[in-house]
C-alpha cells in the first residue's frame, strides 16, 4: 500500500467537486459544538441523587491505600483507573456536582476525540457532523452525569482507535507509545475495552495481505499485554462470578441497545441512524478528504468491527453466562456516529442531508431532555431522600442495619454531612471506625445479629436490591425481618424511589427489664 498524502483540512471532495472548509471556520464550528455539548453535560448535574454504584465509587475513592488495594484486588479492579482519578479529584471538592463533574469533563473531551477520528477517516465535514451528533447524544450525556468510569472508557477507547489507525499507517515510536498507553488505560478504565482492542486485532488480521505488521505495532502489543497482565490474572482468578447478577438477554434487549446506541430517541431516530449509517458504508467509494491511506472498504470495515465485534461477542458469551449489559457497550456508539456522519456528508441532494441532520439532532436533544426528567436505563435509588428521611426520625443511640453491605456507601455519603449521623451506630456492615474493604465485601447473611437486642432499643433496617426476579423478597430480607420481629415491634416504614425501604423496629416498653 502506498502512503497517501494527507488531504488539507481546507478541502473536502464529495465526488461532485471539492467543498472548501476553511480551518478557522471549522475550528470555530468545533468549538461551538464542544460548548453546546458541555452545557448539556453540566446542566442539572446534581439534580438526581447518587444511586448505589455512584455512592460506592465515592466510598472506594475515600479508602486508605491499604484497603483500596485490597478491595481492587478482591472485587473492584474493573474500574481501577477511574477510582484513582476520583481519589485525586475528591481532594478539591466532594459535592454531587463536583464529583460528577469529572465524568462530565471526560465526556466533553470525547467530542474533539470523535472529531479527530472522523477527520482521519472521512475528512473535515463528516468530522464536524460526527462531533455534533456525539455532543447531543443522550446516552453519552446520561453517563457524563454519573460518577462511574463510563465516560473515561469512551474517551480512552476512542484515543486507542485513533492511535491504532495512526500506527498502522505511519509506524513510529511516538504512535506506538500513544497506542500502548491509551489502550492500557482503556482496559483499566473498563474491562470491556478489551473487546475494542480485539476488534482492532481482527481488523488487522483481515487486512494482512497488505504490508506486514509493523514492528512498532508488535512492540505495542507486547507492552500492552505486559501492562494489563494484572487485570488478566484478576479476571482468570475471579471468573464471571462478579457479573452473576446480570440477567440473560432477550429479544427486547437488542432493540433497547439499538435505541441507546442511537441516542435514546425513538424508532424514528433509530431509522435515521440506520439510513445514514448505510449511506456511510457507500460514502467512501467516492474520493474524499480523509487523512487516512486506508481504502474505503478498510475504513468501513474498521468501524463495523468496532461497532459489532463487542456486541456480538458479548451476546455469544451470554449464551453460556450472561454478561450483556448495555452500558458496558457504550463505546460502540462512537463508530455508529462516525458511519452516520459519513453518510450524511455524502447524501444528495444537500437539502435532504440537512433535513436528516436537523431531525437527528432534534430527536437526540429530545432524548437528553427526557433523561433530565427520568432515567431511561436505570431505576435510580433516591439515597438522598432516604438518608435525610431516616435522620429526621432517628434518635441518639439508634442502630442501623443494612440488608446490602454496599447500600451503606451512598447512605453514608448523604448522612455523613448531617450532624445527627454522629449519634447513630451502624450495626452491619461495620468492621471498624472507618470504612474498610471488608465493609464492601460483607454479606448480611453473616451479620452478627444476636447481640443487637441487648444493646439497642431501636434499630433501623434499610432494604434495597432485595427482591428476586419475580418480585418476591429474598431469603436474607426474610431472615433479617424475622429476627428483628422476635425482639422488636415495627413502628415506622418509609419508602423511597429505587425502591428503598426504611423500617424502624423498637423494643416494646414492657421488655425494658428483660
Amino acid at each position: 500500500m502506498s502512503a497517501a498524502s494527507p488531504t488539507s483540512s481546507r478541502e473536502f471532495s464529495d465526488g461532485a467537486g471539492p467543498i472548501h472548509v476553511s480551518t478557522p471556520a471549522s475550528v470555530l464550528l468545533l468549538l461551538g459544538i464542544i460548548a453546546a455539548g458541555t452545557v448539556l453535560r453540566f446542566l442539572y448535574l446534581d439534580r438526581k441523587s447518587f444511586w448505589l454504584d455512584e455512592g460506592v465509587s465515592v466510598a472506594i475513592a475515600r479508602l486508605d491505600w491499604a484497603n483500596l488495594a485490597c478491595l481492587l484486588w478482591r472485587r473492584e479492579a474493573n474500574m481501577a483507573l477511574y477510582y484513582g482519578l476520583l481519589r485525586i479529584w475528591l481532594h478539591f471538592g466532594s459535592s454531587e456536582f463536583f464529583v460528577r463533574a469529572l465524568s462530565a469533563l471526560l465526556s466533553v473531551a470525547s467530542i474533539p476525540a470523535t472529531y479527530l477520528l472522523g477527520k482521519r477517516l472521512f475528512g473535515t465535514a463528516p468530522a464536524i457532523i460526527a462531533a455534533a451528533l456525539f455532543s447531543v447524544h443522550a446516552w453519552q450525556v446520561r453517563y457524563a452525569q454519573e460518577a462511574r468510569s463510563y465516560s473515561l472508557y469512551v474517551l480512552l477507547t476512542s484515543l486507542s482507535c485513533l492511535f491504532f489507525l495512526r500506527l498502522l499507517e505511519w509506524p513510529s515510536r511516538r504512535n506506538m507509545a500513544g497506542y500502548a498507553i491509551f489502550s492500557t488505560l482503556a482496559v483499566y478504565s473498563h474491562l470491556f475495552a478489551v473487546l475494542v482492542i480485539g476488534a482492532q486485532c481482527v481488523f488487522f488480521y483481515l487486512r494482512r495481505r497488505d504490508p506486514p505488521l509493523p514492528r512498532e505495532f508488535r512492540d505495542a502489543m507486547k507492552i500492552l499485554g505486559l501492562l494489563v497482565l494484572p487485570l488478566i490474572v484478576f479476571v482468570v482468578s475471579r471468573g464471571a462470578g462478579l457479573l452473576s447478577w446480570i440477567p440473560r438477554p432477550g429479544l427486547s434487549s437488542f432493540h433497547q441497545l439499538a435505541l441507546f446506541l442511537t441516542s435514546n430517541g425513538d424508532d424514528m431516530l433509530l431509522l435515521l441512524y440506520a439510513a445514514s449509517g448505510i449511506a456511510g458504508l457507500f460514502a467512501g467509494r467516492q474520493s474524499g478528504g480523509s487523512q487516512s491511506n486506508l481504502t474505503p472498504q478498510q475504513r468501513n470495515g474498521f468501524l463495523l468491527l468496532w461497532l459489532l465485534f463487542p456486541i456480538l461477542l458479548t451476546l455469544g458469551f451470554s449464551l453460556l453466562r450472561p454478561v450483556f449489559l448495555p452500558r458496558y457497550l457504550l463505546a460502540c456508539a462512537t463508530p455508529l456516529v462516525l458511519l452516520a456522519s459519513a453518510g450524511l456528508a455524502r447524501l444528495r441532494p444537500r437539502w435532504l442531508a440537512g433535513a436528516f441532520l436537523v431531525l437527528m439532532l432534534g430527536f437526540s436533544v429530545r432524548g437528553v431532555l427526557n433523561y433530565y426528567n427520568a432515567d431511561f436505563d436505570l431505576q435510580r435509588e433516591d439515597w438522598r431522600s432516604a438518608a435525610r428521611g431516616l435522620l429526621v426520625s432517628a434518635q441518639p443511640g439508634d442502630g442501623i442495619l443494612f440488608h446490602s453491605a454496599q447500600a451503606r456507601m451512598p447512605f453514608e455519603y448523604y448522612a455523613g454531612a448531617l450532624p445527627a449521623r454522629n449519634s447513630l451506630h451502624v450495626l452491619f456492615p461495620a468492621y471498624g471506625d472507618q470504612l474498610t474493604s471488608m465493609d464492601f465485601l460483607a454479606n448480611a447473611r453473616n451479620a452478627p445479629l444476636n447481640e443487637i437486642p441487648r444493646h439497642y432499643t431501636r434499630v433501623w433496617l434499610i432494604l434495597a436490591h432485595n427482591r428476586l426476579k419475580d418480585g418476591q423478597l429474598d431469603s436474607t430480607t426474610q431472615a433479617l425481618q424475622n429476627f428483628l420481629a422476635a425482639s422488636y415491634a415495627q413502628q415506622e416504614r418509609q419508602e423511597f424511589a429505587g425502591p428503598i425501604e426504611v423500617l424502624l423496629y423498637a423494643a416494646p416498653k414492657t421488655s425494658e427489664s428483660q
